[in-house]
């Protein structure tokens, strides 16, 4: 699969990505089309609705609003400011009037004493026989009418306006008459009206209660010893003296109004409210809410299909640029897009799926989204930033997916939960996922609940509540479900991926795999001595921290180029042939065993077996000298250069490889000792590891001298375990 991937990219060239992009925009966009397509309601005012509309968006209906501000003003109780002070006024004025009434008597006596006194003086003057008894009948007319309410409203002119109106507000004849009336009743009447204006005023009077209090006031007066006609003046005063001392106050009432209007809530549609029930009657109150979301008008319809479009564009837009960005290989960026492309599309699918569930009235099935999937998988087998990447992309989509069927609160609390969910997934490092057991489960589990918990109070739901626990079982449900699914997908995942997938590599350590089962049956002897180096090899890179798997079944394969020429290897000669070598040159001896890996190379390269198995075969001698042959040559021709037997190489390029090389030359060698014991097979391990140290056949490698170290100790190891002594045991003697 992976070669097959990477030949079609090689093939497409730079049109790769761009096409890989496009594909994967178009089966997204396809995936959440449903809840964002425009949609043109066949509905009409007062018929029965054919189907359930929810709200596509959160708006305010600003009518409503308005209406509900309109309503709560009018409800709005006037205010009233009660003045206490006016009852020292009016009773006050009261006061005046019957002190200016007083004055105007005083003066009109006093004016007419005067005019007496001139008259009988003169008369005296003019008729000085004049007896006094004549002069005391002397007679003047008292002052008129009118010149009593000129003395009266002269003596107003020097008094304040309000006073002067409130006293002007009486008849002539009501002040002719109080004028004219005895000292003592008039003090009795003044007394009288004070105190029932008074007391009338020291309770707040509305404008539309004054009626009532005048009438009450007036017949209090009855109760006093006036006459009709000084009642009748009283009635008069009292009138104008009681006036409204709780008045409306009009910014006051419109302040308060304003406030109130201020704290009416604003009157919303929220997003997944339902506002037409299937099988009801639509009403003018539902064509309006369809109105305002746009929902009868098709270009508005539209704005979360172009929403969607936008989203996709930008998530094709940052992962090409994040290639480019970042310097990555052209193959290995595409490889890492086809990878988040078919996890995406795969998380997509599944979150639609989880969708049309809760569609079908089970509350919160949403939240049981392996959100931490995504993330996890692509930081372990891509890159820790395309984890983060899908992880807001995922959270962004579940808004186009859920969000229709969803209040707004719980749509909000569905992405945070997605989003802080796959960011747990991030968290991992890029190893394999069984090994980081613990870790993993904590991330996505124990972090998951805490979330999920918050969420709830933020919902103000009740703690010990079904509901609640069946959201919290939800979401611990997500993490565990995201951790079993990335082990139970990660092998797949290498085998698409990965040359040294586990799949891959166990069904290649088959023996019933066609170029082993031909090891077997044509050259048994290479077939034992890769198994013997597989053995060796896999403990070895096991100890220093390798993929000891891989190197097993490379060593299956590293001699696999014997078979063409099987009875020219020494471990395939029946019992008692002779060695072919015998026959041939040092020179075509060479050719033959230089053969096996370069043939090998060729066999494995037909089988299609993964590259990294091809290089073992290529270096597993890396250009090590071929001693034997190149010793016999010599013999025979000094001018033999040393160069002429070497192997080809590469030299190891891996620690694996390193590994390999070692073991290979170790199983030969000591297999082919006649007594091996413990030391020497230690001795010349050592030797071994230290001649190609110095030869220079681990200069191409990352392995250092203390992992050789380890590797010596494990292949000794082995081969003792392999090549020990055996105990000759005695023969019975025949009697």
């Amino acid at each position: 699969m992976r070669r097959n991937l990477i030949r079609l990219q090689k093939k497409m060239g730079k049109l790769y990505i761009p096409s890989i992009l496009l594909l994967t925009s178009v089966i997204l966009f396809s995936i959440m089309y449903s809840a964002v397509k425009p949609k043109s309601l066949d509905i009409e005012l007062f018929q029965v609705a054919e189907e359930t509309i929810r709200a596509n968006a959160t708006v305010e209906d600003k009518e409503k609003t308005a209406e509900n501000k309109t309503t709560v003003a009018a409800t709005v109780a006037p205010v009233y400011t009660y003045n206490a002070d006016l009852k020292d006024i009016q009773t006050a004025k009261v006061e005046v009037l019957f002190a200016t009434v007083d004055e105007v008597i005083q003066e009109g006596n006093k004016a007419y004493e005067d005019n007496l006194k001139e008259t009988r003086k003169k008369a005296s003057e003019s008729n000085s026989s004049i007896s006094s008894q004549e002069l005391s009948e002397i007679k003047v007319d008292q002052l008129t009418n009118d010149a009593l309410l000129g003395m009266f409203n002269e003596k107003l002119n020097n008094l304040d306006e309000a006073t002067k109106v409130f006293i002007e507000m009486l008849p002539d004849w009501a002040i002719l008459d109080l004028i004219a009336t005895d000292e003592k009743i008039l003090t009795s009447m003044k007394e009288s009206i004070t105190f029932v204006v008074s007391d009338a005023m020291t309770q707040p009077i509305k404008n539309e209660e004054i009626n009532e209090v005048k009438l009450e006031a007036n017949n209090n007066l009855d109760y006093s010893d006036l006459d009709s006609n000084m009642q009748r003046i009283a009635s008069l005063i009292v009138d104008n003296a009681i006036v409204e001392n709780n008045i409306y106050n009009e910014n006051a009432t419109e302040q308060k109004k304003e406030e109130e209007m201020a704290n009416v809530q604003p009157s919303l549609i929220l997003q997944g409210q339902v506002i037409v029930q299937e099988g009801h009657v639509v009403d003018s109150n539902d064509m309006h809410q369809l109105e305002l979301l746009g929902l009868l008008d098709d270009d508005s319809s539209k704005q979360a299909l172009y929403g969607l479009i936008v989203l996709l564009f930008t998530q094709a837009l940052l992962l090409f640029y994040l290639g480019k960005s970042r310097n990555i290989d052209r193959i290995e960026h595409g490889r890492q897009i086809s990878f988040y492309s078919i996890v995406m599309v795969a998380s997509l699918l599944l979150m639609k799926g989880l969708q049309l569930i809760q569609t079908a009235d089970i509350e919160f099935i949403g939240l049981l989204f392996p959100a931490a999937l995504t993330s996890i998988l692509l930081t372990a087998f891509g890159s820790r930033r395309f984890g983060i990447l899908a992880n807001g992309f995922t959270a962004a989509f579940s808004i186009f997916i859920f969000s229709p069927d969803s209040g707004t609160s719980f749509s909000i609390v569905l992405v945070l939960f997605y989003l802080l969910s796959g960011m747990m997934g991030t968290m991992i490092t890029r190893t394999k996922i069984t090994n980081q057991f613990w870790s993993s489960f904590i991330w996505v589990t124990v972090f998951n609940a805490l979330f999920i918990s918050s969420f709830v109070l933020y919902l103000n739901m009740t703690i010990w509540s079904q509901q609640t626990f069946l959201i919290v079982v939800y979401a611990l449900s997500s993490g565990i479900i995201s951790y079993l699914l990335a082990v139970l997908l990660s092998p797949y995942i290498e085998v698409l991926f990965s040359e040294n997938a586990v799949l891959t590599l166990t069904e290649l350590s088959n023996p019933n795999s066609s170029l082993l089962k031909e090891l077997l049956t044509k050259a048994p002897g290479t077939y034992h001595h890769s198994l013997m180096v597989a053995n060796l090899s896999a403990n070895a890179v096991g100890a220093i921290g390798g993929d000891s798997l891989f190197a097993r079944v490379a060593c299956y394969y590293h001699d696999v180029g014997k078979l063409r020429h099987s009875l020219f290897f020494v471990e395939n000669l029946p019992p008692g042939m002779e060695n072919p070598h015998n026959l041939l040159t040092p020179f075509e001896s060479k050719e033959i065993i230089f053969g096996h890996v370069s043939e090998g190379v060729k066999m494995l390269e037909a089988a299609k077996l993964p590259q990294s198995i091809i290089d073992i075969c290529a270096q597993h001698h890396g250009t090590t000298l071929m001693k034997y042959f190149y010793v016999a040559a010599k013999e025979k021709d000094d001018t033999v250069l040393e160069s002429d037997f070497r192997y080809p190489g590469p030299k190891p390029q891996t620690k694996e490889a390193a590994v390999i090389n070692i073991a290979d030359s170790a199983e030969a060698a000591v297999r082919s000792m006649s007594h091996p014991t413990k030391e020497t097979i230690e001795n010349f391990v050592h030797n071994l590891i230290n001649g190609r140290i110095v030869d220079g056949q681990f200069d191409e490698c990352s392995i250092s001298l203390q992992e050789l170290k380890v590797v010596e100790q494990a292949i000794c190891t082995g081969l003792n375990g392999t090549f020990h002594s055996r105990i000759e045991y005695p023969a019975l003697k025949k009697e």
